[in-house]
């Protein structure tokens, strides 16, 4: 099958791209033609998605809303010309067969992310061409009489999906993020020690891990508040991912953590700071299934989220970690951090953690997606408008 994978950045640190890199590579193993189109150089891009695999570069101008506007018109464009059998789009890009909706619904975000900001950065919103350009191509992509197919990657998109486009639910299928078991696996006790010692944990210690780009919509502020409130005073909170840090650093410092607060900044590997961590605290203001939750869990680590997150499908409360109904729960999320941070290293709790994804791996989720991408492909052949 003729497939092209439609996604800007394919070299970023982040949930979408990692899953574009798996989902590429898995279905150019199985002899698929696979082209992957996007906006960064050819020469930064071709090693990450492995051999095999064609990249196209579609050009783009001007800011962030044009080059928006400007990623998904030329697409179109090129697509036109290519005529694969499949567009495969995990961007809100109009037009394409498939749509992969891992960045949930912006529609939703938005909704979500308003209570949290003061009046003034509530308007400027509402009022962002920006947003209201990315609402518009989200609309036209989920009402465009040719998309076939829509994957969620949880349940709670594929419910957004519904409630706010009117989507057929037959049109959706709900495929989660895939695990990679060579690096997300528990470590033995005596390994952990090991490299908890080279991380720079402290000795008698707890570790609360918060891992993600975009501090703001990942609640760390929250997070902050929380850590401060702990009545122990011997655990530290290592944050990792891009993030403006200046702000955070001062809110530490007023919290007095300062000294128990390590900023790693974004790393290539982060599956040694979930297998050293006791627990994993991701308190967001949204998030449509976050895959460090899901990697936590498979080091063996619990997770705490909130309710506006697709990965606490995988939590059961009080066994491998806590769900609060709302970031800025405070009382609630200080309660989960003391339980776990005693509970972190309990056998019981630990299997709990790793059991609760066992079924997860990136060869499900690739054989998945093929099923969905044939159906498209027979479905535009037999019925194209």
């Amino acid at each position: 099958m003729k497939i092209a994978l439609i996604r800007p950045r394919v070299t970023t640190l982040g949930g979408a791209e990692t899953t574009l890199i798996y989902l590429v590579r898995g279905l150019a193993a199985a002899g698929h033609d696979v082209a992957v189109y996007g906006t960064e150089r050819v020469d930064g891009v071709q090693a990450a998605l492995g051999p095999g695999v064609a990249y196209v570069r579609v050009p783009v101008w001007g800011g962030k809303t044009l080059r928006l506007l400007t990623f998904a018109l030329n697409t179109r464009r090129f697509l036109k010309d290519a005529g694969p059998q499949v567009a495969f789009s995990l961007e809100r890009v109009p037009g394409s067969q498939v749509y992969r909706a891992g960045d949930g619904c912006h529609r939703e975000f938005l909704n979500r992310r308003a209570p949290y900001l003061p009046p003034l950065a509530r308007a400027a919103q509402r009022l962002s061409l920006f947003h209201r350009v990315m609402l518009r191509l989200e609309r036209r992509l989920f009402r465009d009489p040719g998309l076939r197919r829509v994957i969620a990657n949880s349940r709670q998109v594929r419910e957004e999906i519904i409630r706010l486009y009117g989507v057929d639910p037959a049109r959706l299928r709900v495929i989660v993020n895939g695990l990679d078991r060579q690096r997300f696996h528990p470590l033995a006790a005596n390994a952990v020690a090991a490299l908890r010692r080279r991380l720079g944990a402290p000795e008698d210690g707890a570790v609360v891990l918060f891992a993600g780009s975009g501090f703001e919509r990942k609640g760390l502020t929250y997070l902050l508040r929380a850590f401060g409130s702990l009545k122990d005073k011997a655990s530290q909170l290592w944050v990792v991912g891009k993030g403006h840090i200046a702000p955070y650093l001062r809110a530490a410092e007023r919290l007095g953590v300062a000294d128990r607060v390590k900023f790693w900044g974004p790393v290539t590997e982060t599956a040694p700071f979930c297998q050293a961590a006791t627990v994993l605290a991701l308190p967001t203001l949204y998030d449509p299934c976050s895959n460090v939750v899901l990697e936590a869990l498979g080091c063996g680590t619990p997770a705490i989220t909130t309710a506006a997150n697709g990965a606490a499908e995988f939590i059961t409360p009080g066994e491998n970690g806590a769900i609060v109904q709302k970031p800025d729960d405070i009382a609630g999320l200080t309660e989960a951090l003391a339980t776990f941070l005693t509970r972190g290293r309990d056998p019981q709790v630990h299997r709990a953690a790793a059991q609760a994804v066992a079924g997860l791996s990136w060869e499900s989720t690739v054989a998945q997606t093929m099923e969905v991408l044939t159906e498209a492909g027979y479905k535009s052949a037999s019925y194209a408008p």
